[in-house]
């Protein structure tokens, strides 16, 4: 078995900033994905701004929350085996 390296508040702060990293990746990705089809599709098929972009945005959110619960859960499975 390996020995995980640091101590306890290393580990927590970059769990923290793991989490936070998650969130805004998600997001954001969300964000442009939605975007950059409304974009796409604005003179193609139907005007469709800011549906796409706020749909997407609403991707990212809950892609990000579910990797944040697979982020905590996976740390706690870990803390409890120490």
């Amino acid at each position: 078995m390996v020995k995980k390296k640091g101590t306890p508040v290393w580990r927590a702060l970059g769990l923290m900033t793991n989490i936070g990293i998650t969130m805004a990746a998600s997001v954001f990705i969300g964000y442009y994905m939605g975007h950059y089809l409304d974009k796409l599709l604005q003179n193609r098929i139907h005007y469709t701004n800011p549906w796409l972009t706020m749909i997407f945005a609403l991707f990212g959110v809950a892609a990000g929350f579910r990797g944040v619960f697979r982020l905590i859960n996976e740390s706690l499975r870990e803390g409890g085996k120490e």
